[in-house]
């Protein structure tokens, strides 16, 4: 378990260069340590409050060095970290932590699945066994039947349990972002537990228990495959052959208490296939535990692609050169020059948000710059020359106010978590009330940062020179993200959705952007989330659609009008 009271940060000599590893050094650092001592006491004597503020310490450290967000990959072994009192992750979350969350809550979990030719997908672990709300609930044990088919994924893990709040919490508050943390467990010896992918979001890996190979690969060079999303790569239908991604930069295998860094866009893959010999001696091989704490900058808009993007819509102009917002991570973006690419599709810095004037000035020059590059390397230059110099610092300002609302709503949810765990802890064995349910618990907060999302971009969309650009009559960027602020969303029970429909699904009170693949006869659906991952047997309880404007009847008699049409074109 994390030594209470043992924090300290750290952080490597000198900032590493790609595929340099292991990265040993690591140096403790006193201004750290007391500000994990002061974390901890902000958020209550509680036992998972204190229980953070090792990890606390470790994000710190790595912040203050610059490392955490971009960058490259990294490992830190247990044994290489030389700290002043010994910081161990081992054991922070078992699976007997699992069970313990498993029984107490009503928990949402996915099981991973491979294809021949085709990416990740999700298909649900347990079953239902009745009518009843209880009868849905998934038990400890259909968790591990699932472990012997594939990897089984607690998404936003982070905001259910409230012993990994702690740890969400820890992050938020030493990056400044909004944070995510999935819990990943698999059996051992599975010779794939995950195929190589790309994720959108910067992630630390924690491993808790057990062993797991991660081979890390370099990202690819996006102009390769330029209709494909560098950060979503592997999901859905789009394969990642191992056989392009040329040597790992990291090859390890992670034993409890070691820490791992992969950077968006770096392709991994994983597996619990450990030879005896790195297992420490007298030590059986063990099932897998795994946090993933995700620094999440793409998903919220908080990157200089996306603040380029909205600053075009804020002018009015439609960006045909790159798409806009709508067009991000595909197409031509794809296709810059390589540092250009680079710089212009970073995630801005950690606590970019709280910092002074002369660092807020400093990142709308660097959006200023590559915007420029852009511009140049696509002829667009007319474009960016409609923009005012001071709209790229405006557009700064409003991105640091929007990653502070969120920060703070994400704040107070894991605070409501943390709470939530001292109750139970003080009641053992007593019933969950219903409303403290994580799955009730979490669903405000969440609609109030998808609301804040939207918001963010109809500042743009609803400009005075957005709104008086002819640009408003053009179907592009500016008013697909107009129409997407305002739309008003429905349970899909009231509102069932079709086939190729955009809609929201709910991942443990989360609500993530996917689009339905397949309308099943049970009355569930099948989807593909905005980063290609895919979804079976989806309740409709659990997808937002779209409000329609159209009656139930008019619909009804539009699809009876396009059946008919259908029917015709057979003869």
């Amino acid at each position: 378990a994390v030594l209470l009271g043992s924090a300290a940060a750290f952080a490597p000599a000198e900032r590493p260069r790609a595929g340099v590893a292991p990265l040993g050094v690591a140096t403790p650092t006193n201004a750290a340590a007391e500000a994990a001592a002061d974390w901890s006491s902000r958020y209550g004597t509680g036992e998972d409050a204190a229980g953070g503020a090792a990890f606390f310490a470790f994000f710190r450290g790595m912040a203050e060095a610059g490392l955490g967000v971009g960058g490259d990959p990294l490992f830190y072994s247990k044994g290489d970290l030389k700290l002043k009192r010994r910081v161990d992750f081992s054991n922070y979350f078992t699976m007997a932590d699992v069970d313990t969350a498993v029984t107490q809550d009503f928990l949402d979990a996915g099981r991973g699945t491979t294809q021949m030719r085709s990416g990740w997908k999700m298909a649900p672990v347990g079953q239902v066994r009745g009518s009843s709300f209880l009868d849905a609930k998934m038990n400890y044990d259909d968790v591990v039947t699932a472990m012997e088919a594939g990897t089984v994924v607690f998404n936003s893990a982070g905001a259910h349990i409230p012993k990994l709040s702690a740890v969400s919490l820890a992050a938020l508050d030493a990056f400044g972002y909004p944070t995510c943390l999935n819990l990943y467990l698999t059996a051992k010896g599975k010779k794939t537990s995950a195929p190589p992918h790309t994720d959108k979001q910067d992630v630390f890996v924690i491993q808790t228990q057990g062993f797991k190979h991660w081979r890390v690969y370099p990202m690819p060079n996006p102009a390769r495959e330029p209709l494909s999303d560098p950060l979503a790569r592997g999901k859905n239908n789009d394969v990642c052959d191992l056989d392009t991604l040329g040597e790992p930069l990291l090859d390890v295998i992670l034993k409890p208490g070691d820490v791992l860094y992969v950077p968006a866009g770096c392709p991994h893959t994983t597996d619990t296939l450990v030879p005896e010999s790195e297992l420490p001696e007298g030590v059986a091989e063990q099932d897998s535990v795994h946090m993933t704490v995700g620094i999440d900058t793409y998903i919220w808009g908080l990157s200089y692609s996306f603040l380029r993007g909205l600053t075009y819509i804020r002018q009015g102009l439609e960006d045909k050169a790159l798409g806009g917002i709508q067009g991000l991570y595909k197409g031509t973006i794809n296709t810059l020059p390589s540092e250009i690419y680079t710089k212009l599709c970073a995630a801005l810095p950690a606590n970019f948000a709280h910092s002074d004037a002369n660092a807020a000035e400093g990142c709308a020059q660097e959006l200023q710059k590559w915007a420029a590059a852009a511009a140049i390397s696509t002829k667009s230059e007319d474009d960016f020359s409609a923009v005012p110099k001071e709209e790229w610092e405006f557009t700064i300002r409003r991105a640091q106010e929007h990653c502070r609302d969120l920060a703070s709503v994400f704040r107070q949810m894991y605070q409501d978590a943390l709470v939530e765990g001292d109750r139970r802890r003080a009641n053992p064995g007593a019933d969950v009330p219903m409303d403290k349910l994580s799955v009730f618990r979490i669903k405000p907060y969440m609609e109030r940062v998808e609301q804040m999302m939207d918001g963010f971009i109809s500042y743009a969309t609803n400009s005075p020179q957005n709104q008086a650009s002819p640009n408003q009559n053009i179907p592009g960027p500016a008013a697909a993200a107009a129409a997407n602020a305002s739309v008003q969303w429905v349970s899909a029970e009231e509102q069932k959705p079709e086939r190729g429909e955009e809609v929201r699904v709910d991942l443990g009170g989360a609500l993530f952007e996917a689009r339905v693949r397949t309308v099943r006869s049970d009355g569930a659906f099948d989807v593909e989330f905005f980063d290609g991952e895919l979804e079976g047997g989806v309740a409709a309880a659990r997808i937002k659609v779209k409000k329609s404007k159209m009656s139930a009847e008019d619909k009804a008699a539009k699809l009876k009008a396009l059946r008919k049409k259908g029917r015709k074109r057979k003869r």
